[in-house]
């Protein structure tokens, strides 16, 4: 695990991104890692971060979301100042949960100054069973639209290809495919491949790209 501070998760809508941010936060607690998560997602309002905020505070995990954390459904792009410290902090392991396309990264270009030392990590979530990215083009011209707007840039590339509770072995190889050429068309390494637990067993014989991250569905009963 090649951890830095912060862990920024993009993505466009249906990816699977906000299931990944809260799979990969309870597994960095249970690795010891006391994460911060941040909710930056304030392009989608149904399924963010902050609403897990009572799992995430049983399991001692702070979140911080808008400026009106004690009502999760009031939604509004005001960002609390408590924000800053996930950009500023070398000290907490910061998980931040940016909005669903290009618009929602905008969010980002204001702490842009606070990260120009390069380290940190940005993971971009692709799900090549949505129209936005069902190929490596068409996902590498995304990347470099949220590249461009946050005024950062992505270093990692996660494969959560899916098809809710449909998912077979057969999407997931499809997203490893769409993960290594979008790999070789951007340079940026596939640090995860994201199976749903019950699918495990069927990938063994796969060789895949990144490392495969293992997930319940925490978000809702399908995953968006």
């Amino acid at each position: 695990m090649n951890l830095k501070n912060p862990t920024i998760i993009v993505g466009h809508f249906g990816s699977g991104k906000t299931e990944f941010v809260a799979n990969y936060a309870i597994w960095l607690n249970e690795n010891g890692k006391q994460p911060v998560v941040a909710d930056m997602d304030i392009v989608n309002p149904y399924f963010r971060a902050r609403e897990l905020k009572e799992l995430f505070k049983s399991k001692g995990i702070r979140v911080i979301s808008s400026n009106y954390e004690d009502d999760y459904h009031f939604d509004t792009p005001a960002l609390a100042a408590s924000l800053q410290t996930c950009f500023e902090s070398k000290d907490q392991t910061s998980l931040v949960d940016v909005g669903g396309d290009s618009a929602g990264a905008n969010v980002l270009a204001r702490y842009s100054k606070l990260l120009s030392d390069g380290k940190y990590n940005m993971w971009m979530v692709v799900n090549a069973n949505r129209p936005q990215t069902s190929t490596a083009e068409e996902a590498s011209r995304y990347l470099e639209a949220i590249n461009e707007t946050s005024r950062l840039k992505i270093n990692g590339i996660i494969n959560s290809t899916h098809m809710l509770r449909e998912t077979t072995k057969g999407d997931i190889a499809k997203g490893d495919a769409l993960a290594r050429r979008l790999s070789e068309l951007t340079g940026i390494k596939v640090v995860y491949t994201v199976i749903e637990e019950h699918l495990m067993p069927e990938m063994k014989d796969l060789k895949l790209a990144g490392e495969p991250f293992p997930i319940s569905l925490i978000m809702r009963p399908d995953w968006l």
